[in-house]
């Protein structure tokens, strides 16, 4: 798992420029550690090293939807990209990172506890 690939995927998820996303960067180091952080001990990072990228991206793009929608009520603008408050973009980065934290389930240790529905 390398973090300059972390960094990437958050940028194209968010669709910031380079110059743009530098100052979201600890959005994605805090995710990155999140997910070294609960690996099990058995996982390998050879294996699923793009999974947990990945993951580690989604994350880090959730976080960065709310942090844009509660930085301010309104609009946000970011060079070239518009951030409006919506909770579409909320439900559409909240699914995104669920369904890449289910995909490193395997070797992923949570504290959670998710019930979502019968």
């Amino acid at each position: 798992m390398e973090f300059q690939n972390v960094f990437l995927l958050f940028r194209r998820l968010s669709g910031l420029q380079k110059e743009d996303s530098l100052k979201f960067r600890f959005l994605c180091e805090t995710a990155y550690d999140y997910i070294l952080a609960h690996l099990k001990q058995e996982a390998s990072l050879d294996k699923c090293g793009s999974r947990l990228e990945f993951a580690a991206a989604a994350l880090a793009y959730y976080r960065w939807i709310l942090w844009s929608l509660t930085e301010s009520g309104d609009d946000i603008t970011v060079g070239e990209i518009s951030v409006k408050p919506s909770s579409q973009k909320i439900e559409y980065a909240l699914h995104i990172c669920r369904q890449a934290l289910g995909d490193i389930a395997d070797v992923f240790d949570s504290d959670e506890f998710v019930f979502e529905g019968v």
